[in-house]
């Protein structure tokens, strides 16, 4: 009997990522805090920049207004996130599925054409776009085909500076606070002084 061979390789590598929805921020990281010892996080109060960055919702351009925290699970990140408003996003959707939690894995790919191509042939559906200014290549959120599971969101190799950053940033706090706190994501890249170019 031939024993046939299975390659497990995944198409994206590791998932570097969880993201977590939830309807109040501030618990949930008391929470990640005291159960599952995750802290402290790196609180940005008012989402990735003001105003927000144009995210495209099936093609829609929306405008949604995030408080966000980002933390370590080992070497996973944990990302919560609120939302502050009702414009259409995957976030809002999930909560109005009666949802509350881990919403999508994240993947920071070193080809982003190629991942995006992969995802897509194996019947995952492109959903939601966050685009950056001075970014040529978009973040991207996908629903998973047939409900196999949490959404997939594809986050371009650059960025991979900026978890990095997130990293140094939790690895060097000094135990003051269980939160290191910003406006914005954009006014911590420029105190990381985490350049895309």
């Amino acid at each position: 009997m031939s024993q046939e061979t299975v390659d497990f390789s995944p198409i994206l590598g590791p998932a570097t990522q969880l993201g977590f929805v939830v309807r109040d921020l501030e618990m949930a990281v008391s929470h990640w805090n005291n159960v599952f010892g995750v802290g402290p996080f790196v609180i940005m109060e008012r989402g990735t920049a003001q105003p927000p960055p144009p995210t495209y919702m099936r093609g829609r351009q929306v405008s949604v207004d995030l408080k966000l925290a980002f933390g370590f699970m080992g070497d996973v990140q944990i990302e919560l996130i609120e939302q502050r408003n009702d414009a259409p996003s995957p976030y809002t959707e999930f909560l109005a599925a009666g949802r509350e939690g881990l919403q999508h894995l994240g993947f920071w790919v070193h080809d982003h054409a190629e991942a995006t191509r992969r995802v897509e042939a194996a019947g995952y559906e492109p959903v939601y776009e966050i685009r950056i200014a001075g970014q040529p290549l978009p973040i991207v959120y996908y629903d998973s085909p047939k409900h196999y599971g949490p959404m997939l969101e594809i986050v371009p190799p650059q960025w991979r500076r900026s978890r990095e950053a997130i990293r140094q940033a939790v690895d060097a706090w000094n135990g003051s606070g269980s939160a290191i706190r910003f406006d914005t994501y954009a006014d911590f890249r420029v105190h990381a002084n985490v350049r895309f170019d």
